[in-house]
């Protein structure tokens, strides 16, 4: 079978994007709560039925929307962590993900509600993304095992997860602030992975 594909599959894909920068652009601009599933379609020249065929909700829009950004930061921000030191190359892909947040702090906030129970191919899709990120920070404290950095005590799974924590305790109370300061949060999560890894 041939992997070219049909002139029905290309035009659906080039819906799809239509779509996503209608919903980019609105998300961005008007807020998530604003932005009504009429005016996505106005905006995108498509009916109502459309988007639906490609999206099954709101929510899973809006996590379409950003999570192809998103997975983009953390690829950029893992190709260009510090060679050593845990804490720092910790910080530096938190640095990168919370300043893609503080950017768009509205948008943010919706979005951060909207996957933390969200179902589905795009529920789904979001849990790959964290599993992958979690299973990279594992990498990432195996290595500070290996080099004597950390005490072969650690563990590097059950440490991944209390980063997580600790990462998305920092981003939430950030979020929560009328501006997000991404230095303050940073200064926090610091305090936060010297205690747990290094204390």
């Amino acid at each position: 079978m041939s992997g070219k594909k049909t002139h029905r599959q290309i035009q659906k894909e080039g819906t799809r994007k239509l779509i996503l920068a209608a919903a980019y652009q609105l998300f961005a601009t008007r807020g998530y709560a604003k932005t009504t599933m009429r005016a996505l379609a106005e905006q995108a020249g498509v009916g109502l039925g459309t988007i639906s065929k490609h999206f099954p909700d709101k929510s899973s829009l809006l996590v379409a929307a950003f999570q192809e950004d998103l997975s983009q930061i953390i690829q950029e921000s893992f190709k260009s962590l510090p060679k050593a030191d845990l804490k720092k190359q910790l910080l530096h892909l938190a640095k990168d993900i919370f300043a893609f947040y503080a950017d768009r702090p509205d948008v943010s906030r919706a979005l951060l509600k909207e996957i933390l129970f969200l179902r589905g191919a795009y529920g789904e899709s979001i849990d790959a993304l964290v599993y992958s990120f979690l299973g990279q920070i594992e990498e990432l404290i195996q290595a500070a095992i290996d080099n004597g950095e950390l005490k072969p005590y650690v563990d590097p799974k059950m440490g991944a997860y209390s980063f997580w924590s600790f990462y998305f305790m920092t981003l939430v109370v950030g979020l929560k602030q009328p501006e997000f300061i991404v230095e303050n949060q940073l200064y926090t999560l610091g305090l936060l992975i010297y205690q747990h890894f290094y204390d």
